[in-house]
């Protein structure tokens, strides 16, 4: 059966959900250097982090490709990096990720949304403290989009509003790979 086709849009945001085949962290080194790997290769590819929230099972993330090649790239080096990185530590080899990551695109004023869902997801690493404080310790969060608009103060304000027609449609689309620039035009048009 042919894989459902993956549509990434340069400067576009994405949502990006990887699923593990098992736990993918174990502890607070595990989150470190997924971080660090993930900074490592936004760099190379030229991409924007965004938000993340990192869970046992699952990664999920919001990142900004200046190109189409640059999303595929830049996860699948994650991917390879973290997986190579657990591996020689754990002296073991079986698989840390179940499958292809999921993405859709979505229109840039969905930013906001997009990275309150992803930091009000039941993780015990995200960018939620980043965004709330104001900075980035892990040096991966590209801030300055968010600090032009939001800054912490405003952000805590708006931090736990939640738009559940578009969280809905989030994940859905991160399974069908289809971007959601359409939402947007179409909610402006039922007003």
């Amino acid at each position: 059966m042919a894989r459902a086709r993956r549509i990434t849009l340069p400067f576009f945001p994405h949502y990006v959900r990887q699923s593990a085949a098992t736990l993918a962290f174990s502890d607070a080194e595990d989150y470190q250097a997924y971080l660090y790997v993930l900074g490592r290769a936004a760099t190379r590819h030229h991409l924007a982090v965004l938000g993340y929230a990192l869970q046992p099972e699952a990664v999920h993330l919001l990142l900004l490709p200046v190109s189409a090649p640059a999303l595929s790239r830049t996860v699948g080096q994650v991917n390879r990096e973290y997986a190579l990185w657990r591996h020689i530590r754990e002296r073991r080899n079986e698989p840390i990720w179940a499958g292809r990551f999921q993405s859709c695109a979505f229109d840039r004023p969905q930013i906001w949304a997009a990275m309150r869902y992803v930091e009000g997801l039941a993780a015990p690493v995200s960018s939620r403290e980043a965004h709330h404080h104001g900075a980035d310790p892990a040096g991966v969060l590209d801030l300055e989009l968010w600090r032009e608009v939001y800054g912490p103060v405003r952000w805590a304000r708006f931090a736990g509003i939640a738009d559940p027609p578009f969280e809905a449609a989030l994940t859905k689309g991160a399974a069908s790979g289809l971007p959601l620039v359409e939402m947007a035009q179409t909610r402006a048009a039922t007003r």
